[in-house]
């Protein structure tokens, strides 16, 4: 492959191209997505073929076919658009006079509770970091880290796994416990058996996600089979609003049904032991030095920990 030749003449257009061929399947419309003529789209493929040394689309009559290789070279495509599109938003916050940008990847558990207070209080010293919060599971999460879509992860460490192209920093441990509204009928059933737990609405994790499993594991053990979720989220604000007004069941990190703007509405059920949620941490590409906004909304998160750990030990 030509790789020297790519590096010293490639551009975004060839990055874009590519991607839109993918995802149009045609020249032509792939051209008029990115406002080109067909000829120079057809121009700027084989420029990018010859400088590869192979074939990244097959053509025929119905359009364009990414090629095993071609593929490759799309999905990487994203990750150097994202590295571009974050260095560009960097130099225009510069050029506006903006401290910053950060872009978070948040996990339920861990993330819940310190991710927004760390702005909240972040916001206070420092109003022009802007900062965008990406929510979901660590599989969903993590390739967008290692593509360079995200500055930094949130969550359960034992999510992410060891890996060499992630570092991790342990921050605090942290239990989840199982919840229901202040009035629920089952609140007040220290010796509720776990068939009749079984039996109730429930709102839980995706069935991927360890915590879920861990759940599930607590009704296996006794040969039972756990209850099926009426709903599943692990969006904060649909788990807090419905618990708070409907009967289901659900799990929360402590932290968060602990807080004093929770914990009037919502109790904790005393019939389940906490579950170990383990080390709740950042994980992050290692080598990659975090932007200066990332690195105070790190530091405040950090703060945030330690007064929430005094907390709860209070």
């Amino acid at each position: 492959m030509k790789l020297d030749r790519l590096e010293r003449w490639a551009t975004v257009r060839h990055f874009r191209l590519a991607i839109a061929l993918v995802e149009y399947g045609s020249i032509l419309h792939a051209a008029r997505s990115m406002h080109l003529s067909q000829p120079t789209a057809s121009k700027l493929l084989q420029d990018l073929e010859e400088a590869v040394g192979a074939r990244l689309f097959m053509r025929s009559r119905r359009g364009v076919t990414p090629t095993e290789l071609g593929r490759a070279f799309v999905e990487r495509s994203h990750g150097v658009l994202a590295q571009i599109d974050h260095v560009s938003h960097a130099i225009d916050a510069l050029g506006r006079g903006y401290s910053g940008r950060v872009t978070v990847g948040c996990v339920l558990t861990g993330s819940s509770y310190l991710v927004p207070a760390a702005i909240a209080r972040l916001r206070s010293s420092r109003p022009d970091i802007r900062i965008k919060i990406v929510d979901g599971v660590s599989a969903e999460l993590i390739p967008r880290l290692i593509a360079g879509e995200l500055d930094f992860l949130i969550g359960r460490l034992s999510d992410v796994g060891s890996s060499p192209v992630v570092a991790q920093e342990a921050l605090f441990s942290e239990n989840a416990i199982i919840v229901g509204r202040h009035d629920h009928p089952l609140a007040q059933q220290p010796d509720a058996t776990l068939e009749t737990l079984a039996g109730a609405a429930w709102m839980l994790p995706h069935a991927e996600t360890t915590l879920r499993k861990q759940f599930d594991n607590l009704f296996y053990r006794q040969s039972i089979d756990p209850p099926h979720a009426t709903i599943e989220t692990v969006s904060l604000f649909n788990i807090l609003w419905l618990l708070r007004q409907t009967d289901l069941l659900g799990i929360l990190p402590q932290s968060v049904a602990f807080d004093p703007v929770y914990s009037a509405e919502i109790v904790r059920l005393p019939a389940f032991e906490p579950l170990l949620l383990g080390q709740i941490g950042i994980s992050r590409l290692p080598g990659v030095t975090l932007s200066p906004a990332a690195q105070a909304l790190v530091q405040t998160l950090r703060e945030v920990i330690d007064d929430t750990s005094q907390a709860l030990a209070g």
